[in-house]
């Protein structure tokens, strides 16, 4: 079987020694409570991929010197495909970078993991599945399979281009989209961007690497960053828009994903009757969760015992 590996980004933004190196870095300590404290999410991200995609050959897990205790699920199933693999491994080459606190800049480099297989799914720790998928679901016929849509590039919106300007001058956090659109027009998309929804993502690494070998400054730039910036683009989106651009892509249905935006404003009655309208979707394989960590406690617990209840089952 061909080799297809799993890549999860993660940080623990609570633990003491990474909160005192992000403050002393961060010029707006509003952001920590946003951006970097997590709920365990990684474990129920780390366990669903095993489960659920056991064609899966390892797991890298990508951090700044730590490592998730995964105590949640080590009773539920073996963790013997989870590698720990430290930012100093994939900034060997540009240390001067380091510290990094800019999932961007980090997200450029996954393709110097160490063994990474060719082929690679990128997951956010946000991101997990919760029905059985094969390599299908993403990789088919030595394409890529895409979950998203095409929207227009925000140079061709001249309201987007005035409200990028705005939030650079207020320190706004830099859109999700516009650094999509800008990766498309990097890889010579002027027009129109291949919007990414939040699920695994399918990479290539020769593809990604053959790039940055032919243009180095794009990454040089890119990496520099140690907050996110209007000027960055989104990594994941420009090895997708070289493969569209090939014509190595399938779209896939939009159908067997569900995405649950803001979740720090369910209460725990709510959250649990969107899982189970989730449950009553036989198409649903992949399921996002956004602001998890800024949810009650009750809320929090109602997804747990919910996925808990999937892996044991």
């Amino acid at each position: 079987m061909e080799k297809i590996d799993a890549v999860i980004t993660w940080v623990d933004g609570s633990e003491p020694n990474y909160r005192l190196r992000l403050e002393e870095n961060l010029k707006n300590k509003k952001i920590i409570n946003r951006e970097y404290l997590q709920a365990n999410e990684i474990h129920f991200c780390v366990a669903s991929i095993i489960k659920f995609a056991p064609f899966v050959r390892k797991i890298f897990i990508v951090t700044d010197n730590q490592k998730p205790n995964l105590n949640e699920v080590r009773h539920l199933l073996s963790l013997n495909k989870v590698e720990i693999i430290d930012h100093k491994d994939i900034f060997c080459d540009n240390m001067d970078s380091l510290p990094t606190f800019n999932i961007r800049s980090i997200d450029a480099l996954l393709f110097k993991i160490k063994n990474l297989s060719n082929k690679f799914i990128y997951f956010n720790d946000d991101m997990f599945l919760i029905k059985e998928t094969s390599i299908e679901d993403w990789f088919k016929d030595n394409k890529v399979v895409l979950t998203g849509s095409w929207a227009k590039t925000y140079n061709k919106q001249l309201i987007k281009i005035i409200s990028n300007k705005i939030k650079n001058l207020l320190n706004i956090r830099p859109s999700f989209n516009a650094a999509q659109s800008k990766a498309a027009n990097i890889a010579g998309f002027h027009n129109n961007y291949f919007k990414s929804y939040h699920s695994g993502r399918p990479q290539i690494k020769s593809v990604i690497k053959d790039f940055y070998d032919k243009n180095p400054q794009i990454l040089t730039n890119q990496i520099r960053h140690k907050f996110r910036d209007a000027r960055q683009y989104m990594p994941y989106s420009l090895c997708w828009h070289l493969l569209i651009k090939e014509n190595l892509y399938f779209e896939s249905s939009s159908n067997k994903l569900v995405e649950i935006n803001k979740a720090r404003n369910l209460s725990a009655k709510k959250l649990k009757k969107i899982l189970r309208s989730i449950d009553s979707k036989a198409e649903v394989k992949f399921l996002n969760i956004q602001d998890l960590n800024m949810a009650t406690q009750e809320t929090q617990e109602v997804f747990k015992n919910w996925f808990i209840e999937k892996l044991s089952s």
